[in-house]
């Protein structure tokens, strides 16, 4: 009978999901169904220590970035996420999320969320055992190249990431997937949601 250990799926580490503010609705739907689903899936090795923590009722770390009077803000988390395998949410195109500058009201811009995103990652310090970022929009990717005396936004983006230390990023239907040659070494998943338009197409 063939040697099958090494088919056995071992946890990176123990699963901790951080939804931003963009993306809260989100990352609770997520969280959910990988609740629901570990819950239901039958393996042998549950009681192992490796496994320890695998079945949660959630994954979802408590995160913020509380903003100072003038607008500025910082990354905040609620507990440790020390040997944890991270997934980052955000939603730079999220433009409903109000925050006040100097009392008066303004609108989240993409430039807003990418900063927080950046402010959380900060915050975790390196103490993850891996961090990954799912940004259904890829910040920036309308600036993926130059013509004429123009900044590469999106490649500054991807490798400011790369260099806090994100080591996978998953985006869906990037402007121009080549964008990743300015971070060669890093996983990038450009994921195509074809099928899911068509298919809720057809059912409204």
């Amino acid at each position: 009978m063939p040697d099958s250990s090494h088919l056995i799926s071992v946890p990176v580490g123990k699963l901790g999901i951080i939804p931003l503010q963009s993306s809260k609705p989100l990352g609770e739907k997520v969280d959910s169904y990988i609740s629901r689903w570990r819950a239901d899936r039958q393996h042998e090795h549950k009681d192992n220590i490796t496994f320890s923590g695998y079945e949660k009722n959630s994954y979802i770390l408590k995160s913020d970035c509380p903003r100072f009077g003038s607008g500025e803000a910082k990354g905040t988390l609620s507990e440790s996420v020390r040997g944890t395998d991270l997934y980052l949410l955000v939603d730079v195109m999220n433009h409903s999320i109000e925050y006040k500058v100097c009392g008066r009201p303004n609108m989240m811009s993409p430039d807003d969320h990418f900063a927080d995103l950046k402010r959380v990652i900060a915050a975790i310090g390196g103490k993850s055992t891996r961090i990954t970022v799912i940004m259904p929009f890829l910040y920036e990717s309308r600036q993926h190249k130059r013509s004429g005396r123009e900044s590469l936004d999106c490649a500054l983006a991807l490798q400011e990431l790369v260099s806090m230390g994100v080591d996978y990023i998953i985006t869906f239907d990037a402007h121009d997937p080549r964008v990743q040659n300015a971070i060669p070494l890093t996983s990038f998943e450009n994921i195509m949601p074809t099928y899911q338009f068509i298919k809720t197409l057809l059912r409204t």
